[in-house]
């Protein structure tokens, strides 16, 4: 009891997971008139993960973007392999909001900090873990009132490397 269980890792789809998201969003989304452009690598390369987890942090970053962006802004989120390998995904999430002060951007990923009216400056913190959990990394970069751009790095799930290694395919 005084120990949560460990999630477990499962082989997933980052277009599954990235659809949930935006379903989690919608109704943000819809208040705010904010156009969506979706683009998929041409591989659904499957990753081992914890979904939910990493659902979380998409929606997380999301609802991020968009506070920040006015009415009809636009949200573009996509993937592709990394450096061409099998070995990495990449998840670029991009608006054209408000931006983050350049001063902000080294602290945006410590707990507490917020330049919201609302909120508890944990978001950003959570996802950091979260992807952290993963293996990954996160990289966020930001033009102020020009919009910003996330991106997360996360290995695929090894047995398909090794698969694609053995099969020819690289």
């Amino acid at each position: 009891y005084a120990r949560p269980a460990s999630p477990q890792t499962k082989s997933s789809s980052i277009r599954e997971i990235i659809g949930h998201a935006l379903e989690m969003t919608e109704k943000a989304r819809t208040e705010k008139d904010i156009n969506v452009h979706v683009h998929f690598d041409e591989i659904d390369t499957p990753i081992s993960v914890y979904p939910t987890m990493l659902e979380h942090a998409l929606i997380n970053i999301c609802l991020n973007a968009i506070d920040a962006m006015k009415t009809g802004g636009t949200l573009i989120i996509s993937t592709r392999s990394v450096d061409g390998s099998a070995k990495s995904l990449a998840v670029h999430i991009e608006d054209n909001g408000c931006g983050i002060d350049k001063e902000d951007l080294h602290h945006i990923f410590n707990p507490f900090f917020t330049r919201k009216k609302y909120g508890t400056g944990l978001g950003l913190t959570q996802v950091k873990k979260i992807i952290d959990m993963h293996q990954g990394s996160i990289e966020i970069s930001s033009i102020k009132d020009k919009g910003t751009s996330v991106t997360i790095i996360l290995p695929v799930k090894q047995e398909y490397v090794a698969s694609e290694n053995i099969s020819g395919r690289n």
